[in-house]
């Protein structure tokens, strides 16, 4: 059965982002007295800062979680999409495909971070981390996205940068195409039912499939 439904992740798959993320990690849970590495931080880009915070056992997990959000704020002038991502989009929407997000930020994430990128704030299907009470790699909010959209999970595929997006369609049952150009070279997606390496080539893997 051929794709209609072609939902993202936001970070690092459709935006580059991950290393502004995990340095202003690294400098706010400094000024708590923690000493987080940028390359761990940036490993776990992926998952809602919170659940970071958390397995980390870094606390006071609210305030941080707050005092993250604003200082990320800060940068969202130097966010930009990958090369590639913009001609993407247009060609999905040529061609009619439904195009939505999935993605572990806060809807006021989204609002405050995103105005530069209305492909995303306005994208008919978008599901933050506010949505569902389990996170990735939990498929809560994959399949929040297909019940409350009336999707069909053969229908659908998710595309995402990290191991936890690739466990999250998984355990959603829905196909999964790693964004290679952002994710980390580390990651395994052998698992995966595309590896891309250029968003040109995802949109050739979606024709054919």
């Amino acid at each position: 059965m051929a794709y209609k439904n072609i939902l993202f992740d936001v970070d690092n798959t459709l935006i580059d982002s991950a290393t502004i993320a995990a340095t202003v990690f690294h400098n706010v849970t400094a000024e708590y007295g923690f000493d987080v590495p940028v390359q761990t931080a940036r490993e776990l880009v992926g998952i809602p800062t919170d659940k970071i915070l958390e397995r980390l056992h870094i606390s006071p997990v609210q305030e941080i979680t707050e005092a993250f959000t604003v200082a990320i704020g800060e940068h969202k002038d130097k966010l930009h999409y990958f090369p590639g991502i913009s001609d993407l989009f247009n060609d999905l929407h040529a061609r009619h495909f439904e195009v939505g997000i999935v993605t572990s930020r806060t809807a006021a994430e989204v609002r405050s971070d995103l105005g530069a990128f209305p492909e995303i704030t306005s994208a008919n299907i978008i599901v933050t981390a506010d949505k569902t009470t389990e996170h990735k790699p939990s498929g809560a909010p994959l399949e929040y996205a297909v019940t409350q959209n009336h999707l069909t999970k053969p229908e659908t595929i998710y595309i995402g940068d990290t191991i936890y997006d690739m466990q999250a369609a998984q355990d959603a049952h829905i196909d999964f195409a790693s964004a290679s150009w952002g994710a980390l070279p580390s990651t395994d997606f052998s698992a995966a039912t595309f590896q891309p390496a250029k968003p040109q080539d995802l949109l050739k893997s979606l024709m054919n499939a």
